[in-house]
């Protein structure tokens, strides 16, 4: 996985709960207390999962908190500020879920092994939009937290239930 979710989960921690706890998250998940993670790097999957598990236990909060915790510090604290270009063109919550998979291709394509997840929309009505999350990190309850993220960020109210570990449904007001 790519530094950058990493840094922005350091960030997250650190500015919510401080330093000591992300030094011990890193210290839990294998890493030194001291490492810095650059924006480019690839970092070992088992042990960015890690780093998201120990996030729940050393702050012991649910699994799904930290998933909404992060999906709300990416949109609107992290990615806001990184992208802000694309943050910029970007008009209703339901035209950024809409344009992931493409923001995703075009932010990647020239990042060496890069495995952003796919996505894959189904329109059930003027409101329902089914996703189908396509990556074999099986990270659907980050992709919720990012879909709450992206709500908050335009003030827009989503329902949002997950189907089953590839599929949520996302009701627009």
């Amino acid at each position: 996985m790519k530094g950058t979710i990493l840094k922005c989960l350091q960030e997250m921690v650190e500015s919510r709960f401080g330093k000591q706890e992300w030094k011990q998250i890193l210290s839990e998940s294998g890493f030194a207390p001291t490492q810095l993670f650059t924006l480019s790097a690839d970092v070992d999957e088992q042990k960015t999962l890690a780093l998201f598990s120990n996030t729940a236990e050393v702050l012991e909060i649910p699994a799904e908190q930290v998933m909404d915790d992060f999906g709300d510090y990416w949109v609107n604290e992290y990615a806001s500020r990184i992208y802000h270009t694309l943050f910029g063109r970007l008009k209703s919550a339901r035209e950024f879920i809409l344009g992931m998979d493409q923001v995703h291709i075009m932010v990647t394509s020239t990042i060496e092994n890069a495995q952003p997840p796919r996505f894959e929309f189904e329109e059930r009505g003027p409101k329902v939009l089914v996703v189908t999350y396509k990556s074999k990190r099986g990270l659907i309850d980050l992709y919720i937290g990012l879909a709450r993220g992206v709500g908050k960020y335009f003030g827009t109210p989503l329902e949002i239930v997950k189907l089953n570990q590839r599929q949520v449904q996302i009701t627009f007001p």
